[in-house]
């Protein structure tokens, strides 16, 4: 039978090692994640990511992805023999207000569609303050072999965006991609 002193006092260090707010902070983006293999991605590949501009979420998203890469032991860099695209759309609360479809790209309540990636930018605040509205968050992310263009990977993913934070945001999506490049996988929660 445990000690229930030790336990609370397993419990209690752990709290205060833990970062002021973490133990109560809630994910960036809730969801699942379907994922099919194409085509087999050689141990030798070489990563790079797409993006069509340089901007700071761009640049965000690849310095996470290459992280994480290079952390699972893969190859970063250029020349690339594989490149990640990102693409997807924000929409409030599933596509309400006109019926639209919450699996659409191209629906009326949306941010872009495309490797610009502003749907992944900060959600702007309630105008009178509050917290940011949850928002649903459609996306997919596609691996291609650059000298064929075939694609050798897939991703599908949804999840509700709280807050407004895409530092969050990012690490939250990076964490659930990276670690399934190259499987099949459905209906994987993050």
């Amino acid at each position: 039978m445990p000690d229930p002193m030790r336990t609370m006092s397993l419990a209690l260090l752990l709290a205060a090692l833990l970062p002021a707010g973490q133990a109560l902070a809630q994910a960036a983006c809730p969801g699942h994640l379907s994922a099919t293999a194409l085509a087999p991605v050689p141990r030798e590949a070489v990563y790079g990511i797409a993006l069509r501009n340089d901007d700071a979420t761009g640049r965000a998203l690849r310095d996470r992805v290459f992280a994480a890469l290079r952390a699972a032991g893969h190859r970063v860099g250029e020349p690339a023999t594989h490149v990640l695209s990102w693409r997807g759309s924000l929409s409030a609360d599933g596509g309400r207000g006109g019926g639209a479809d919450p699996f659409s790209f191209r629906d009326a309540d949306n941010n872009r569609d495309g490797d610009d990636l502003g749907w992944m930018r900060d959600v702007p605040r309630n105008r009178r303050g509050g917290a940011a509205p949850v928002r649903r968050l459609n996306g997919n992310v596609e691996l291609r072999e650059r000298a064929s263009g075939r694609v050798v990977w897939t991703a599908v993913l949804s999840c509700d965006r709280q807050g407004d934070d895409q530092a969050a945001l990012i690490g939250t999506l990076v964490g659930a991609v990276v670690p399934v490049i190259g499987q099949t996988v459905a209906g994987r929660a993050f």
